[in-house]
């Protein structure tokens, strides 16, 4: 049913956008009067309706052109209509579209000569290449066709043959008989429909009178009651207003809303009743309006499409001139008669002449292969120009423009010597780009589109390339499990590669865990043989290889690399895992840990849960018949990665830890997750059980780069850290004394940074918890407070204060006395919290850590960030273990800011261990989207990277990541679940085709209960209905959110209506349900909201569509009503939900141009089809140049998505990054590690001498970096990152800025000052010393605004944002 509404929902889309189809074939012409009886008939302008495919005419503008704002066509239709609402929306129509084309021309981006080219096309071309072995190339070697349609308007005398077709006829039959003497004045009823039995022109009036008469006698016949008495719902309209429209605008209300108790069961079928009643009357009385429309001389008139479809006869061109570059004009008078299409019809007198003209370019390079022949075919709209003068102007609406413009128009080239179109330039400049060449080089493309995109179909029997504006490509989907693509084998009926992991133990949670029996050899034997099959898959890809006939260096390269990690990993069981019980508890605990969170994903209980209740109570049958298991990629990862952890006796300088990231590469949606909270897992037990004395303390930083993965992550991390907990508890491991915690580390917008709120400022989570403590109508009050519900049992969790009023102590604890978790939730969600008491897992995003300048104190143990890294009266090692998620999304300025910023953090979690080593912390890292990478991990950890999995010979298989496919009738196909549809607006600006490619979907969903109306209750159909219920609207930034937000409830909905009454009848409560205003509801995912909001939108997000629940209902217990609701129908988003948002329910986005980069394209268009067939539509810009590129070439790009990622840019070291960043680590190294330096009002205590250690260290750290990075193994552009000239630079820098400050404290006295890091604004103005204060940091919103710089500017955040407001009307 899911692959149903897809293919529905795209078809109305190519309808609605390009056609045919605009009017759902609710018009046909009366027994084949019509001159063309299968072509589509419309009841207005073509251009009104479509939006895309669109040849326009050349304009030619007459002298002394200007303007006016009242005239918009050549057409004057008069707005000034029947004033009663029956007919005020519905007669609107074609005023409406001109307003929309008003707007239109005032919203396009700068409308310049080459902005109205695009926007109003003439020409659309393809280019192909051919390959004939050198021969000729004849006329007959290729067929060109040219094919489309054309529209012209229906005379006045052929009104009567457009037949108004009728659904139910014996139901219209009867209400026809019963005003047959009104009606057969005007209409005739034949066999399926109703036609006009006159030209109605002169008699509108009338003819509308009559249909009122009717409507009103229609609406109080279904308003009298049984007993004779009349629906007090119907007397409370007015007597001028008594129409079934107002009477069942009242009905909804009565039937979808209430105050305090519902209506009665009876009233509720009788109002039902009432509503069907009037839906039926109402879709009789719109046949009568359609048919009288015909004649309205105020609207645009019906219109009959004209398909056509030509070969051009290419025998009298001669396609083997001499040259290099021959173009085939048809305005030369040996082409002119076979390079033009005229259309002229017998019967029509045209004041203008409608033709297309068809240009051929063939070109032969000097270089490359010379067989090969590059061949051009443009499409030109050359009918005679529209002049354009004060009384009309060039329009999309204008009649005498769209009957000179050709709709749906198409090239197609078919030829048996098409062959692969090759680019002409090779970016061979970066390093990568041979590499990536050899992977994709099975994907071929085969033409190219100009000002259209391109599709082709090359197999034995057939081979044709051709222009397409809706073009589309199904992503294939990338499984976790490693299969042999060379042998086929039957699976649940289909045809599917042999999966390579027949015995998949060695991935069992719990399996592996404590909770089995397994012995440790049992497990030690499993893994080495997991370990077995990647290598024999390397061996298999050698052979293929070797068997080879081409250039494969390359693949045997990655083949080597693929073996390198094959032998790590390896040698990591063996040395490691292998004769170390110690160690083997460590990873069977890790796997426990897993197990336990996992189990509580999925399951909940009362029960007190202890070791026997996991090994003998808790299934680990969570997902159907199959245990709950690694994905192979996590489990190879986290073997791979034990080097990192433990330290290997070959590794003497623990190079694998110190000197090498690891990063997991995986597709969007894979479970890069897991296996890094695997690796922290491991990583807390370990350090616990080695170091009992100083294993404490911050083990795991694990840092987002955005606020709402971070928040989304949190949970999923939470649980992890609750199940780790779990085992310390039971005191079986050695896993310490102290809790292991988890703190969230995010800005203030999302979290309160203090624990008690400043009277009349901001509230501290005390004011916070006491909100969250509040329920109102079974929900908790809006706050801050990222809790719910207990992760391990699933009860309300709740907070409470085991300090005092002046000293608040807030700990969360669940509400079930039976729950590990009744005591204390092991959770920090305050900085003042996390400072004083170190959470084991530090949770935040990258900018946060800016604090870490700031917040130093000797005295307060909760404002000392030092205690973080296991300092400030603390004694415990430093962090061991730094997570970066979503590495790519760390470019430009802000990757050059954590760049910097990452030296202090390096420095600060580095110790010498007890034989003199020095220990820096492991890194991890993951991405689905990676180029250059190299550079980047260099840049931003002084440190080489180490990418897993590594790519193996081709694209689509890695072992650990292989591209699903099946056989189909000896055919391999790939399977998809992701589909991407291109759309090119023609004739409209990017918004207003937006606002109709909404309004498309959001009545599709009306066509589609419709259809499926009686199975709404069935489990396919509602899911169906769910997944595809809500859009999320994608945008590159938060201005043209704006816009699109300010026009929802106007121009959105209002064109969702008009188009709702285009192609439905009124029927299923369906118009009420999707077209009134009280059904449009919008939900926003963007960087306006603060933390709170964003926790309550993902809530709204979330919530599932059910038929039954969208009019009110009673609880589950029957206890109460509760109002209906629907999940928001539109949901506005940035790049907030590119990276971590998983809801399974979305299913449909609509990209809204193409984003800065590819990375954020994949990221963001793959929120949606994560579970089931899902639809991405990329809507181009086009007026942007970026995205005509892309679009022209939609098909090869989205055949090759990751190739074409750009490679990122990282500056740390420049001069412009060091002047803005270097302070930060300077405040940051010197108040963490100098304990005389490191309290706010220390600043004064600078002495010469502590000058120069300062100096001395900071030297020595960039000195052996710059030492590092000018290795002659790396390449040239590594060493370009921190140059000796460079380096100098830094040195110089801070000894300016140490002199600085250090003049500033020798002027204490003559300034009669005492000088201060920050703070002093605060002091000063408050009174609250006698001591003036100044500050040796620059006040951060002189920072902010950039007013000067300054050598200590240090920023509270990586990334400075301008200042704004955004201003939320809230509806009461």
């Amino acid at each position: 049913m899911i692959q149903t509404k897809r293919d529905s929902l795209e078809k109305f889309i190519r309808q609605q956008m390009e056609g045919p189809g605009a009017c759902n074939e609710h018009f046909c012409c009366l027994n084949n009067e019509c001159s063309e009886v299968d072509e589509e008939i419309i009841n207005t302008t073509p251009g009104s309706l479509y939006s895309t495919a669109i040849l326009f005419p050349q304009r030619k503008q007459v002298n002394d052109l200007s303007f006016s704002n009242s005239s918009t066509s050549d057409k004057v239709v008069d707005t000034d209509l029947e004033s009663d609402s029956l007919y005020q929306e519905s007669q609107d129509y074609n005023s409406s579209e001109e307003l929309d084309e008003r707007v239109d021309r005032l919203g396009a981006d700068e409308e310049d000569i080459y902005s109205l080219s695009q926007r109003f096309p003439t020409t659309i071309g393809i280019s192909c290449c051919l390959d004939k072995n050198g021969e000729p190339l004849l006329p007959s070697d290729l067929t060109i066709t040219i094919s489309g349609r054309y529209y012209k308007k229906i005379s006045r005398e052929e009104c009567c043959n457009i037949v108004i077709k009728i659904d139910d006829e014996s139901g219209f039959s009867l209400f026809y008989e019963k005003y047959k003497p009104q009606l057969d004045i005007y209409y005739s009823v034949v066999e399926g429909g109703i036609h006009l039995a006159k030209d109605v022109t002169k008699d509108i009036s009338a003819v509308k009178d009559t249909i009122l008469t009717i409507n009103k006698e229609l609406c109080k016949s279904v308003a009298v009651n049984t007993d004779g008495t009349v629906d007090s719902e119907y007397e409370q309209i007015g007597n001028n207003y008594r129409y079934l429209k107002s009477y069942k605008e009242r009905l909804w209300r009565k039937l979808k809303y209430f105050k305090d108790t519902y209506i009665s069961e009876d009233e509720r079928l009788t109002t039902e009743k009432r509503i069907k009643d009037v839906e039926r009357y109402e879709t009789y009385l719109s046949y009568l309006e359609d048919a009288m429309n015909i004649c309205n001389t105020k609207s645009f008139g019906f219109w009959q499409s004209h398909s056509f479809s030509k070969k051009i006869d290419l025998n009298g061109i001669d396609l083997n001139k001499q040259g290099n570059k021959v173009i085939y004009s048809p305005r030369e008078s040996e082409y002119k008669n076979i390079l033009n299409i005229d259309f002229i019809d017998v019967d029509e007198k045209l004041e203008f002449l409608r033709r297309l003209s068809v240009w051929l370019q063939i070109t032969r390079l000097a270089y490359g292969s010379k067989n090969k022949i590059y061949f051009k075919v443009q499409l030109e709209n050359s009918s005679t120009p529209f002049e354009e003068n004060s009384e009309r102007y060039f329009s999309i609406v204008t009649e005498k423009v769209n009957e000179r413009c050709f709709f749906g128009v198409q090239i197609k080239i078919d030829s048996d010597f098409l062959t692969a179109y090759q680019k002409r330039n090779n970016d061979s400049k970066q390093d990568d780009v041979e590499h990536l060449n050899y992977l994709y080089r099975s994907i071929k493309d085969y033409a190219v589109g100009h000002l259209c995109s391109v599709d082709w179909k090359i197999t034995d029997s057939e081979k044709w390339v051709r222009s397409e504006f809706i073009p589309s490509f199904e992503t294939p989907d990338v499984e976790p499990i490693p299969r042999d693509k060379f042998a086929f084998v039957e699976e649940e009926g289909n045809r599917i590669p042999r999966a390579l992991l027949e015995e998949p133990r060695a991935l069992e949670f719990k399996w592996l865990s404590l909770f089995s029996d397994a012995t440790d050899e049992d497990i030690i034997s499993r893994l080495k043989d997991f370990v077995g099959k990647y290598q024999t898959w390397i061996n298999k890809q050698r052979d293929v290889l070797r068997k080879d006939q081409g250039d494969n260096r390359i693949g045997f390269e990655n083949l080597d690399n693929c073996q390198a990690d094959c032998k790590r990993m390896s040698e990591n069981i063996k040395l490691i895992l292998e004769g170390s019980p110690s160690n083997m508890i460590s990873f069977r605990l890790m796997n426990a840990a897993m197990f336990i969170q996992l189990w509580h994903s999925k399951r909940s209980t009362n029960e007190k849960t202890n070791f026997d209740f996991y090994k003998e109570k808790a299934d680990d049958h969570l997902f159907g018949n199959q245990p709950a298991a690694w994905r192979p990629f996590q489990l190879a990862f986290i073997l791979l990665n034990l080097d990192g952890i433990i330290q290997r006796s070959n590794d003497p300088k623990w190079e694998y830890r110190n000197e090498k990231v690891d990063l997991v590469w995986f597709p969007t949606g894979g479970g890069k997750t897991e296996a890094y909270l695997g690796i922290i897992a491991l990583s807390i037990i370990f350090r616990r059980r080695q170091s009992p004395e100083n294993g404490g303390g911050t083990t795991a930083i694990m840092r987002y780069t955005l606020r709402l993965l971070a928040t989304q992550q949190f949970q999923r991390a939470m649980r992890l850290i609750l199940a780790l907990e779990q085992l310390r508890r039971w005191n079986l491991y050695d896993l310490g004394t102290e809790p292991i915690s988890i703190g969230l580390f995010v800005g203030d917008n999302s979290l309160p940074n203090k624990v008690k709120g400043i009277s009349r400022g901001e509230p501290g989570l005390l004011e916070e918890c006491q909100k969250w403590n509040t329920w109102i109508a079974g929900k908790r009050q809006e706050s801050k407070i990222p809790l719910d519900l207990c992760p391990c049992c699933g009860r309300p969790l709740k907070y409470q204060n085991i300090g005092n009023v002046s000293n608040p102590k807030i700990i969360f604890r669940c509400d079930n006395i039976n729950c590990t978790f009744s005591d204390e939730l092991p959770v920090k969600l305050c900085d003042e919290i996390i400072y004083q008491e170190p959470p084991t897992l530090l949770f935040g995003t990258v900018d946060k850590f800016a604090a870490l300048g700031h917040k130093v104190s000797t005295s307060k143990e909760n404002q000392d960030s030092r205690r973080l890294f296991g300092k400030g009266g603390l004694n415990y090692l430093p962090p061991s273990l730094i997570i970066q998620d979503e590495l790519h999304l760390l470019l430009g300025p802000l990757g050059s800011a954590v760049s910097l910023f990452e030296c202090a953090i390096d420095q600060l979690c580095s110790y010498k261990n007890d034989s003199g080593l020095i220990v820096r912390p492991k890194i991890i890292s993951s991405t689905a989207t990676t180029r250059n990478t190299e550079l980047q991990i260099r840049a931003l950890y002084d440190r080489d990277v180490s990418i897993f999995p590594k790519p193996g010979t081709d694209y689509d298989d890695s072992f650990f990541s292989f591209y699903q496919r099946k056989e189909v009738d000896g055919e391999v196909k790939f399977v998809s679940k992701r589909k991407y549809i291109g759309i090119f607006p023609t004739g409209r600006t990017h918004m207003t085709t937006q606002m109709r490619l909404i309004a498309t979907m959001f009545v599709h969903r009306a066509l589609f209960e419709k259809e499926y109306a009686s199975h709404l209750s069935e489990k396919d159909v509602e899911e169906a209905m769910d997944f595809y219920h809500s859009i999320i609207d994608y945008f590159n930034s938060l201005k043209e959110v704006g816009k699109t937000d300010a026009q929802f409830y106007t121009e959105f909905t209002k064109y969702t209506r008009r188009l709702f009454k285009r192609v439905l009848r009124y029927s299923d409560q369906l118009e009420c349900l999707y077209g009134y205003d009280s059904s449009f509801s919008k939900s926003e995912l963007t960087g306006r909201l603060s933390g709170a909001e964003v926790v309550n939108e993902l809530e709204k997000v979330g919530k599932h569509w059910k038929a039954e629940e969208r009019l009110p209902h009673k609880n589950e217990d029957g206890s109460e009503w509760l109002h209906g609701t629907t999940p928001p129908d539109l949901i506005l988003a940035t790049n907030m939900i590119s990276v971590g948002l998983d809801v399974d329910r979305f299913n449909t986005i609509i990209m809204n141009s193409m984003p800065r980069n590819i990375a954020e394209y994949i990221q963001a268009s793959s929120r949606v089809a994560r579970n089931k067939l899902g639809l991405v539509i990329t809507l181009h810009n086009p007026f942007r140049a970026r995205d005509l590129s892309h679009f022209e070439r939609f098909k090869e790009f989205h055949e090759k998505l990751y190739y074409y990622v750009e490679p990122i840019s990282i500056t740390p070291f420049s001069k412009k990054s060091v002047c803005k960043y270097l302070p930060l680590y300077n405040a940051a190294i010197i108040r963490h590690h100098y304990d005389t330096l490191a309290n706010p009002e220390n600043a004064s205590a600078l002495t010469t001498q502590m000058q120069n250690t300062i100096k001395n260290e900071m030297y020595m750290y960039f000195r052996e970096r710059l030492e590092r990075t000018q290795n002659p193994k790396l390449s040239s552009e590594l060493r370009e990152l921190l140059t000796e000239e460079l380096e100098e630079f830094i040195e110089s820098f801070i000894e300016e800025a140490l002199s600085k400050w250090q003049e500033m404290v020798d002027n204490q006295r003559t300034g009669e000052y005492s000088l201060r890091f920050s703070g002093s604004d605060f002091l000063n103005s408050n009174g609250r010393q006698r001591v003036k204060w100044k500050d040796l940091f620059l006040a951060l919103d002189a920072y902010l605004d950039d007013e000067a710089e300054n050598m200590w500017a240090v920023p509270m955040s990586l990334r400075t944002v301008e200042s704004e407001a955004v201003l939320n009307i809230k509806d009461n």
